[in-house]
């Protein structure tokens, strides 16, 4: 029984230590050779965590809907420290914006925006990683 109970906390633990892309939202317009913005959000947890960084990567659409971009992620547009904090905007949770300079040559089209992040969670701490990503297009 114990053991069910520390799996549920780590579980939770994990699940509130979770970035999602704030901006762009999915079906945004980017142009390529243009400068964009990224908001990356960690909602606030009560488990401390220490950020380890992330990178902000972007690849074109091959196939429609676009394919899996785990394993192959594209053109690295960010790749770095992460240090969300609080401040207006994004539902009051903690974010850090970047803004990037999106390839020239990138084809227009589909292109999934993706990042990839990495954290050390609670006193042990648990190494954890995880890649959210959104669809936008490219003119």
């Amino acid at each position: 029984m114990k053991f069910v109970a520390v799996l549920c906390s780590l579980v939770a633990a994990v699940a509130a230590q979770r970035a999602f892309i704030g901006e762009p939202q999915s079906s945004d317009t980017w142009t390529a050779g243009h400068d964009e913005l990224v908001s990356v959000v960690k909602p606030d947890a009560l488990t401390g965590s220490t950020e380890v960084g992330i990178a902000i990567t972007l690849k074109h659409c091959i196939q429609n809907p676009c394919e899996d971009a785990s394993e192959a992620l594209g053109s690295v547009l960010y790749s770095g420290p992460y240090n969300p904090q609080f401040g207006p905007g994004m539902g009051g949770q903690p974010y850090q914006n970047f803004t990037l300079t999106i390839p020239g040559g990138i084809q227009s089209g589909p292109a999934v925006l993706s990042v990839a992040h990495a954290n050390l969670i609670g006193a042990g701490p648990f190494f954890f990683t995880e890649i959210t990503n959104t669809t936008i297009n490219i003119a």
